[in-house]
């Protein structure tokens, strides 16, 4: 709908497209429906929005009536249901923000979290390594190093890095299982050693 379509709609003038009756409502109050928003809305930007929505919805619609009482019921409809939605939407990203601050965070940062093992079975497994196979384990798995960068460190190709790093996590694993008996099932979170 053009500019000068809508200002000859809302001033009464003669228009050369017809307007539906609900048009007609929208253009005509304007501002009443935008203070309905406005007085029920804490904030202009959320009213405005709602008021977009309420617009929307009348306009989209297939069963927009064509009388000028039932447009007008119609509408006042269509405005509830829009708040009621615009409520019910508010309340939904209120609690999905409340769940996200509730949410547990890691206060650690970057090598700080990986410097030690957080069990001590599995800090005293890794002691208990050969001295090459617990710097591997460390560099790559512990302080994220490039694998690339390993391999080249140690004079080895990327193939025989990987070989290196298998046996280094079996041996680690045996090392977990004569340490702790729980931690080397794999159910860490049970171990009382933290």
């Amino acid at each position: 709908m053009s500019v000068h379509h809508a200002a000859g709609s809302a001033s009464g003038a003669a228009c050369p497209e017809p307007v539906t009756a609900v048009h007609h409502f929208l253009l005509e109050h304007r501002k009443d429906y935008l203070r309905y928003f406005r007085g029920r809305l804490s904030r202009p930007d959320e009213a405005e929005d709602a008021f977009q929505d309420f617009c929307l919805r009348a306009i989209r619609s297939a069963a927009v009536p064509s009388r000028v009482p039932d447009a007008e019921v119609w509408l006042r409809c269509v405005l509830r249901s829009t708040i009621v939605d615009h409520y019910r939407r508010r309340a939904a990203r209120r609690r999905g923000e409340e769940a996200y601050r509730l949410e547990p965070r890691d206060t650690e940062t970057g090598a700080e979290a990986h410097d030690t093992p957080s069990c001590r079975c599995v800090a005293a497994a890794l002691a208990s390594l050969r001295a090459d196979q617990a710097d591997l384990i460390r560099r790559v798995y512990l302080d994220q190093e490039p694998r690339a960068a390993v391999a080249e460190d140690c004079g080895v190709t990327a193939n025989n890095l990987g070989v290196r790093l298998h046996r280094a996590r079996q041996a680690l694993k045996e090392a977990i299982a004569a340490v702790c008996a729980t931690c080397g099932d794999g159910r860490f979170a049970e171990c009382d050693c933290c």
